[in-house]
């Protein structure tokens, strides 16, 4: 068994490796093209360079993103534990969407209750895990709104994004964090959808000590995410 996931492990090294050099040699290219290295373009063609950009930008993330449950999976993730003041990094996600959220048409809104959010954990990785909460709710939502929550219960925090999108079904729920596992209307409603965004996600929230789970009135009613960590201080 051990073996096999060592060979899956170096596949999956090879693989990402490889795509990443594909995507990212033609990104290049795009971004020359539009920078003028070829000279003068014109309008169509320069529409089509963006596009193309944009394609290779997507392309590289999902690789990284598969890259980096691979290493999640594999316990190769060295977190960098220090003091984290989670409501400013909640409010740091909130602003960096505010331009997604309103070229979409929806409303991103914010609502953390008062008190200090102090936790102890790796600030780039939960902000990571956290802000997939975040992103997986805007592509999710066709129209209304995505609210970001903060709050303490006892001696946890709790971080929400509530939505007003496709919503889950009882079967979504038992497949969502999973290793590949993506709700019923995901790839209808997002083609570009892995399912390893929220299960490396909860590998990241685990290892702090925490947990995410979510909830739903059921299909076309909307979703809530949560994270729960432990509070320090």
């Amino acid at each position: 068994m051990q073996n096999l996931l060592k060979q899956r492990e170096a596949l999956v090294h090879l693989v990402t490796h490889k795509v990443k050099g594909s995507f990212t040699r033609s990104k290049y290219i795009f971004a020359e093209l539009l920078e003028g290295a070829f000279g003068v373009i014109s309008p169509e063609m320069k529409d089509i360079a963006e596009k193309g950009l944009r394609s290779d930008n997507e392309g590289i993330k999902t690789v990284d993103l598969v890259l980096s449950a691979a290493n999640l999976q594999g316990g190769k993730v060295k977190y960098d534990m220090k003091p984290i003041d989670f409501k400013k990094l909640t409010e740091e996600i909130v602003n960096s969407k505010k331009e997604q959220a309103s070229q979409r048409g929806l409303k991103l809104k914010v609502e953390i209750k008062a008190g200090s959010y102090n936790i102890l954990g790796d600030a780039p990785w939960l902000k990571e895990a956290a802000q997939s909460f975040v992103d997986n709710a805007l592509k999710y939502t066709l129209h209304g709104s995505v609210t970001v929550g903060l709050e303490k219960r006892n001696d946890k925090v709790i971080y929400s994004v509530k939505d007003t999108g496709v919503g889950l079904t009882a079967d979504d729920k038992q497949n969502l964090f999973k290793e590949g596992g993506r709700g019923q209307d995901s790839l209808r409603i997002n083609v570009d959808s892995t399912g390893y965004g929220l299960y490396s996600a909860k590998m990241v929230i685990e290892a702090h000590q925490g947990r995410c789970w979510a909830e739903s009135a059921g299909q076309d009613k909307g979703s809530t995410f949560f994270l729960e960590l432990p509070r320090r201080g």
